[in-house]
């Protein structure tokens, strides 16, 4: 056989043919991990185990974060972790259409809690776990194993209220697009329907002109900076 491969048209032919098989089946795409270049910002569930409420809320999290266009994504941790995550989750999220964020728990660590956009707890966090982040307890939600869909909607009904407050907090410098919703000259302020999230967010204005330019209804593009603790806009035009 080896002879036929130093035939240079066979060489030819089949380097085409490996061309053509490699474009038609690509390499798998991965998910982007969150916290890393992604332009994404980490919300870390925990609970005691890594392995119930916390899988069942990162993954709604994340379905609900993507439906909205919203910049976060959530993970899963835990303090003392399962070796594996309960069939009855996986089951409940699978009949929801998800999936576990991981397939084995992971533990949760000082410094990830520590860069984390928000930390959301189900059980308690040592304080050698938590790092500087301040921990958000959801201490209503009934056992997960027990009876998953009265879990699951508690725990939807808490990221629901999670969620504007996140929308609401500007990353420094960023440029926003969105619906004025309501202008407050008394207090410096306009809200504005953000896109595509669809969410309300309350912004400062620095510079009292622009309630000369803006009303109502105004779909516009707006540059956000955080002074003296305020998402204040520093520029803004109509679209």
């Amino acid at each position: 056989m080896s002879h036929i491969f130093r035939n240079p048209s066979v060489r030819t032919s089949l380097a085409a043919g490996l061309a053509l098989l490699a474009a038609a089946f690509p390499p798998p795409a991965f998910a982007a991990e969150p916290g890393n270049g992604n332009g994404k910002t980490t919300v870390v569930f925990v609970c005691l185990h890594g392995s119930v409420k916390s899988q069942m809320a990162a993954a709604h999290f994340n379905r609900i974060a993507s439906e909205r266009g919203l910049p976060y994504a959530a993970v899963s941790r835990g303090i003392e972790v399962d070796a594996s995550i309960p069939t009855r989750i996986r089951d409940g999220l699978y009949l929801d259409g998800l999936a576990p964020t991981d397939d084995i728990p992971i533990g949760l660590t000082a410094d990830e809690a520590g860069r984390a956009t928000v930390v959301v707890a189900f059980d308690a966090v040592p304080e050698e776990r938590r790092g500087t982040s301040e921990v958000t307890y959801w201490s209503d939600v009934p056992p997960a194993t027990k009876d998953y869909v009265a879990a699951r909607d508690v725990i939807v009904r808490h990221i629901n209220t999670l969620v504007p407050t996140l929308v609401s907090t500007a990353p420094v410098g960023e440029t926003l697009r969105g619906v004025v919703a309501s202008v407050n000259e008394r207090n410096d302020s306009i809200t504005v329907r953000l896109s595509p999230s669809g969410v309300d967010g309350d912004f400062r204005v620095q510079d009292g002109l622009v309630f000369d330019a803006v009303r109502y209804g105004d779909q516009i593009e707006f540059t956000v900076l955080v002074i003296d603790g305020a998402k204040t806009i520093v520029q803004i035009r109509k679209e």
